[in-house]
């Protein structure tokens, strides 16, 4: 969901309530690569949100602003692999994994990222395999598929098949998630596919309140369009134990502040589900989300280099958007990003930084161990995302 259309109420300012003809959703296409959690290893909290997202109908053509959330929580992790995201028919985000599908050839993807830091380390079931240590990134790739595998907090081989649990389950090797967590099928099918898709075990953040009354088991959002409006649905499948009326969600949307701009706005309770769906016009989402190409976030494979000898690195653009040089900062994530710590920054050396352009940060002494950031800022928002992070010692020693 394009934020949680909270604002704060003029005095007498009322939800305007109606009946909200959300467009239909397709089917939850999502599903078949979400493993079960009983086929990872490993699984922790990362694994529980699913993102799901179309790019390449994502209507900005027909609303004029997008919706933030998928290029700032997968656009912007991703490392370029030859494909531009917007490019992509379907998207699946999950844990350290995100599936891109789409029409295009593998090669194009094998040569964009042996451009780089990738080596190919051998195939799986149909899918050449890529991986890189310096920033712990994987690549699986097939015709028309491509997996992206990252660990975001630091430098070293991959530790766990996940790349290979994700295909494994596509392929009906392994459980899927929707095979052993009821909960979650239900949700999946009640909300199906649209422009963008969170999934969520427990509430999701627009009813987030209601926990203290009730509990939910699973929940998604979505984000939605067509040519009058933008459409937003949260789907709950909670536990009838108590009676959920809708008067009590009206309750929290009040509260909350929440959609009282909105143009419409329907609470529906179907037990065990809760739909709460909210429609606003054009002009209200894009004055609400901008429309400074700034909130397109940049998909941009990154490169660190980092001698033995020396107190120093350098980070480098290797191939996607360019990208404003002063939306970057790279800080220590020990300090604040107002005062990060790190000299020079890319803005003192660069307007645009483009393919090809590198920083060198000398100087380090002591603080090789600690890890760095690059954070990309959108201007007059909050809604930076670290697109890198890593510990130059761990990549000195790879």
């Amino acid at each position: 969901m394009a934020g949680c259309l909270a604002s704060m109420p003029t005095l007498g300012q009322q939800i305007r309530y109606a009946d909200v003809d959300v467009p239909e959703a397709g089917d939850p296409v999502y599903g078949e690569w979400i493993p079960a959690r009983s086929a990872i290893e490993h699984a922790d909290g990362g694994w529980r949100t699913v993102r799901y997202a179309r790019p390449n109908d994502a209507g900005e053509n027909v609303v004029g602003a997008i919706d933030p959330l998928p290029e700032q929580t997968v656009r912007a992790r991703l490392d370029y692999l030859g494909v531009g995201y917007e490019n992509y028919d379907h998207v699946v985000s999950v844990g350290p994994v995100t599936v891109c599908l789409g029409s295009f050839d593998s090669g194009t993807v094998r040569e964009t990222v042996l451009a780089s830091d990738y080596e190919e380390i051998g195939s799986y079931e149909g899918y050449d395999l890529f991986e890189r240590t310096d920033l712990t990134r994987g690549v699986a790739v097939r015709d028309g598929a491509v997996l992206f595998r990252h660990r975001a907090d630091g430098s070293g081989p991959l530790e766990s098949p996940d790349l290979e649990t994700v295909i494994d389950a596509e392929g009906g090797r392994v459980p899927r998630r929707a095979d052993e967590d009821d909960g979650f099928d239900a949700v999946a099918r009640a909300t199906g596919s649209q422009p963008t898709v969170q999934l969520f075990d427990g509430w999701g953040p627009i009813v987030r309140e209601l926990s203290e009354g009730f509990s939910a088991r699973n929940s998604s959002m979505v984000y939605a369009y067509d040519g009058e409006y933008v459409y937003h649905r949260t789907v709950c499948l909670f536990e009838a134990e108590a009676p959920l009326t809708p008067r009590e969600v009206e309750d929290v949307l009040v509260e909350r502040n929440t959609a009282v701009e909105a143009h419409g706005v329907e609470v529906t309770v179907d037990e065990p589900y809760l739909w709460v769906d909210i429609r606003e016009t054009h002009e209200k989402f894009r004055s609400r989300v901008g429309t400074d190409a700034a909130r397109r976030y940049p998909q941009i494979t990154w490169g660190i280099d980092v001698a033995d000898d020396v107190a120093g690195f350098t980070v480098r653009h290797d191939g996607g958007d360019p990208v404003d040089a002063d939306l970057l900062t790279l800080y220590f994530d020990s300090q604040s990003r107002v005062q990060p710590g790190i000299e020079p920054q890319f803005a003192d050396e660069f307007d645009v930084v483009e393919p090809g352009d590198s920083l060198t940060v000398a100087g380090l002494e002591g603080n090789r161990g600690e890890s760095v950031a690059l954070l990309y800022s959108p201007p007059e928002t909050n809604d930076g995302t670290v697109m890198v992070r890593f510990v130059p010692d761990r990549v000195a020693g790879r």
